[in-house]
């Protein structure tokens, strides 16, 4: 499709357009229930909604309806109360920081199929993963038939937000729920799917935009911000390679809302370094394509993974992180035409956000959870990569079958209010609706490099506790 240049917009300004919401919700708390084995029943395990709809992911909620919100306090301060209640009885020696915990997917397994037989909550260390905040390496063992994951761990709490954050650096703890959700995509990684999330414009929002804009709006009113909002109207989330009822996909939904709302200036940033898109844009000389729709999405960075000789041992390698950016043009019809050069302020922007990325997941922990999903997406693609679990005769019937093992489901997040801002400046617009998380984890593992110190690591992990399913 040809481009057309816009002509018929005389206005001297810019408009920045963004996909972002305001978001009322509910407070969750943890809550188990098995069924007896007779019944044939699966033991159910999460997070389950008990006020309102919806969850509490990042500070976002999601309606019965499917469209996000901003969660109101008074749910966030329920859902910190009963998840700090959760932890009460959690084990000192968890509490303990580690460089390199491990945890023994065999014995984990084995033990989520005692707690389900005695009709048995699972524990906070279970629910937590013993504290562990990143995935930094898989090791396979053959003459164990086992699996073990290792990375840095500590002691948590429950932060103001609700979130389980550890009590010395303020990292997001992984949850057990996503690991369960990021080892059901084995199938589908094996099918060539990758794991997404993304938020995008319809195109009869995009159309209607288009007729407003041609209207010649004299100045960037807030009357004409809230008619620009309303012509986009709701935009659609969509999400694959994954349950988009499950916790993982609410971490990959709020991180993308809140990496928009950081770009486009509608919510401050904590951390000095990253100013938004539109201060780069006051600031900056450069002249930004015309009729662009700049695109952000959270990707893996460079080279993620490395691996042993023998593909035994794997090491999810820093930076995991790369924020990228892209874009595309607006005809004057509204449809989306051909790629073009993105706008270099665009990648400034993506830039400065991959640079910060660690201080940004301390002072909002859902991108914490964020890169703790990352990692885990990574573990599956591990797995599935050569049949890893058949190779060392591993079979994990609780973690890998939802007939024994359930997961309590979220709402499904189907749509995004729209809000706009405008900056005047030029006679050019920019729509900035686009974005979201892009996992590609089969390529990442795929083109692993080799690195015989991983098979020293792998030595030295090696699990001694015949009984313990985590060890330091």
């Amino acid at each position: 499709m040809r481009r057309r240049r816009m002509e018929s917009i005389r206005v001297r300004m810019r408009f920045v357009f963004v996909a972002t919401c305001l978001f009322v919700g509910h407070a969750l708390a943890h809550a188990q229930s098995s069924l007896s084995v007779a019944s044939q029943r699966p033991f159910v395990i999460g997070v389950v909604p008990v006020v309102g709809n919806g969850g509490a992911v990042g500070g976002v909620a999601i309606d019965a309806n499917g469209a996000l919100r901003r969660a109101e306090p008074r749910d966030v301060l329920a859902l910190g109360a009963a998840r700090q209640a959760a932890l009460e009885g959690v084990a000192g020696d968890v509490s303990q920081p580690s460089k390199l915990r491990k945890i023994s997917l065999r014995r984990l397994d084995a033990l989520l199929a005692q707690h389900a037989r005695q009709n048995k909550p699972l524990p906070p260390e279970v629910l937590y993963l013993a504290g562990l905040q990143r995935i930094e390496y898989v090791f396979a063992y053959p003459e164990l038939n086992d699996v073990v994951l290792a990375g840095p761990a500590e002691g948590w709490t429950v932060d103001d937000a609700g979130t389980a954050v550890g009590v010395n650096s303020g990292a997001a703890v992984i949850q057990f729920v996503d690991l369960v959700a990021a080892l059901r995509t084995i199938d589908k990684l094996l099918a060539g799917e990758i794991i997404s999330c993304s938020i995008d414009p319809t195109p009869a929002g995009l159309q209607r935009f288009a007729r407003l804009m041609r209207a010649r709006p004299a100045s960037p009113s807030a009357q004409l911000v809230r008619r620009m909002e309303q012509a986009v109207g709701p935009q659609a989330i969509k999400l694959t390679g994954l349950p988009p009822d499950s916790h993982f996909a609410h971490v990959l939904v709020a991180a993308d809302w809140q990496m928009k709302r950081l770009a486009m200036g509608l919510a401050p940033s904590p951390v000095n370094g990253l100013p938004s898109h539109l201060e780069l844009l006051k600031a900056s000389r450069a002249r930004a394509p015309r009729n662009a729709l700049p695109r952000w999405w959270i990707a893996f960075g460079r080279e993620p993974v490395e691996r042993d000789p023998e593909g035994l041992g794997w090491r999810l390698s820093p930076p995991g992180v790369e924020v990228r950016t892209a874009a595309a043009s607006l005809d004057a019809d509204g449809r989306i035409a051909a790629e073009i050069e993105s706008d270099p302020v665009a990648q400034q922007w993506a830039d400065a956000m991959t640079t910060h990325y660690d201080e940004l997941a301390i002072a909002q922990p859902v991108f914490a959870q964020l890169r703790g999903c990352m990692d885990l997406a990574l573990v599956a693609a591990v797995l599935a990569s050569g049949d890893l679990l058949t190779h060392v005769g591993l079979e994990l019937p609780m973690l890998l079958d939802a007939a024994r093992l359930e997961l309590a489901p979220h709402p499904v997040p189907k749509t995004v209010a729209s809000h706009a801002t405008a900056l005047r400046r030029s006679r050019e617009w920019i729509v900035a609706v686009s974005g979201g998380v892009e996992l590609d984890v089969t390529r990442a593992v795929n083109n692993a490099g080799v690195q015989r110190s991983v098979q020293e690591q792998r030595t030295h992990a090696a699990p001694q506790n015949a009984a313990a399913w985590w060890w330091d």
